[in-house]
């Protein structure tokens, strides 16, 4: 299990769930004609190259008969498979790269479901099943399925440069490329600070391949999700904004990790639409880790002491009254609170108290 990871970081290869609920079911249909029109074609070869496939859009049944790979080796000495016509469009984009002084190379792409099964088996035999729902992609529900999907690493001075720590040191160069993508028919997969949409924080390294650039170029321009794009998000999420403030203590990551519990919790609560989740502020958080270590105490008396807490506030609205919780019907709710602790580089955040001080 340890070595799967090796060359990569956690998040890379999985990412986090945000539950059940937390991004759109979509029906094979998209919010955009021209959309339509490229799927229709598309299968019509044999896969559909704009197909959706998330946490809450699952690989469509035979998919992995009907792909096309071409295996290669990269320069790492890792194998690599990638979808025939995805792979002569990365190997033109690479071309167009070099032609600017920019080296890439594919450190993934296609993943069979039985890979990503055994990946699942394994996290729920050492680490329980709650802990794997948490952080592992359920098979089936993975973009590297599709083969569209590509990891790119880069190449630096002549050397590999493939651990996420170090890729992300690198924006100046991550920009090149992505200026380039839609070019070729590829997209920015996973945007800076829209995890609430797609479920992924910010992968500067993943890219899709739609076999359209002006599709892509539309995606691109726009600056939106592709989720967005085929108006596939969840209406808990659609209009929700999520304001990550200034923090000298915690990154975009730290705050997208807190986002999964509360969007499962909230997932539970028939009908309720956020509209604004936001970070309050590094001292708020400093004064409260005395106060989630009280907490930790009483729930959950085993775990390790924390050293971190993260508040978080967030607007939304209730269609139906919440008995239980006290919310009325037709009532918008404004800085509810949402209070977390966790023990720094030892796991996730656990949610400890909601509500209102």
């Amino acid at each position: 299990m340890i070595n799967f990871f090796s060359r990569r970081t956690f998040v890379s290869l999985m990412g986090v769930s945000l539950g059940a609920a937390a991004l759109a079911g979509c029906s094979g249909k998209t919010g955009d004609e021209a959309a339509d029109d490229k799927a229709d074609s598309a299968e019509a070869d044999g896969i559909d190259y704009t197909v959706l496939v998330n946490k809450q859009n699952k690989l469509p049944d035979g998919w992995e008969e009907a792909i096309e790979l071409e295996h290669f080796t990269n320069t790492a000495g890792w194998d690599v498979d990638v979808e025939k016509k995805a792979y002569a469009a990365y190997l033109e984009l690479k071309a167009d790269l070099e032609a600017d002084g920019v080296y890439v190379d594919l450190d993934s792409a296609f993943r069979p479901i039985a890979e990503q099964q055994r990946i699942w088996d394994d996290f729920t035999k050492d680490y329980g099943e709650e802990y794997t729902k948490l952080h592992v992609a359920t098979p089936g529900y993975s973009e590297h399925h599709t083969g569209l999907a590509l990891d790119l690493y880069l190449i630096i001075d002549g050397e590999d440069v493939y651990m996420n720590e170090d890729m992300v040191q690198y924006p100046e160069v991550w920009a090149k490329i992505h200026a380039k993508l839609a070019d070729h028919g590829f997209i920015l997969r996973y945007l800076p600070k829209k995890k609430i949409e797609t479920g992924y924080s910010y992968e500067p390294w993943h890219i899709r391949y739609l076999d359209d650039p002006d599709m892509a170029r539309e995606i691109t321009d726009q600056g939106i999700t592709y989720e967005r794009y085929l108006d596939a998000l969840d209406p808990m999420v659609a209009d929700c904004t999520v304001d990550y403030g200034t923090s000298q203590v915690f990154e975009e990551t730290d705050i997208d990790g807190a986002l999964d519990p509360i969007l499962a919790m909230v997932s539970g609560w028939e009908g309720v639409t956020l509209q604004r989740i936001a970070f309050t502020d590094d001292q708020t958080c400093e004064d409260n880790v005395a106060y989630v270590n009280e907490l930790r105490e009483a729930q959950m008396p085993d775990a390790a002491e924390f050293d971190q807490a993260l508040v978080l506030l967030s607007d939304f609205h209730t269609p139906k009254e919440i008995g239980e919780l006290v919310f009325e019907a037709d009532a918008d709710y404004n800085d509810y609170q949402w209070i977390l602790g966790r023990t720094q580089g030892e796991g996730s955040w656990n949610l400890m108290t909601q509500g209102y001080a």
